[in-house]
């Protein structure tokens, strides 16, 4: 048998690569992210983060612990241009400069976006100052993302909240 070697030809100019942080207990992240990117050149990959119930202020920062060693196995040992922490409460509660920090040990290079952070640029974009909220959440997180909000600068006008305290009952809503 005769063996050729042929020199491959690498793509130079790659799509750009996100890096998802989803909840372990989320069921439904992937799908909604997919339909955002679905038409757009756009490298998508996935990790999970284990969560912890109740879900409390307490809890949320205790699972964004995990978050250098979760971004670090997004296609180690290359580089991402942005990893998103899908975790509203969870960045609200850590605080979006705690996330991005263990973000950016593990990827130093990608940039970081979460759910409230995005809504928050998106919100002063087109000039919304009055909101009203819903969330999922047990009154006491939902209270603390209303909070977040005002402290932003928007006025909340009205607030309903679901009062669920598990993130699994939470990922079971229709």
């Amino acid at each position: 048998m005769y063996s050729t070697k042929v020199t491959p030809k690498f793509n130079s100019n790659p799509n750009p690569r996100i890096g998802l942080i989803a909840l372990a207990s989320d069921f439904m992240i992937e799908k909604d992210f997919i339909n955002v990117i679905k038409d757009k050149e756009i490298d998508f990959f996935v990790n999970r983060i284990e969560c912890y119930n109740p879900l409390t202020s307490e809890n949320l920062i205790k699972m964004s612990q995990k978050v250098t060693e979760v971004t670090k196995n997004i296609l180690p040992d290359q580089k991402v241009d942005c990893i998103v922490y899908g975790c509203t409460s969870g960045t609200i509660a850590a605080g979006y400069d705690s996330i991005e920090k263990k973000v950016k040990l593990a990827k130093p290079e990608a940039k970081v976006t979460t759910p409230s952070t995005s809504a928050i640029k998106a919100l002063k974009k087109f000039d919304i100052k009055n909101l009203s909220i819903f969330t999922p959440y047990s009154k006491k997180v939902n209270d603390e993302v209303v909070e977040y909000f005002k402290k932003e600068g928007f006025n909340i006008v009205s607030n309903s909240y679901f009062d669920i305290e598990s993130d699994y009952d939470i990922g079971k809503v229709d």
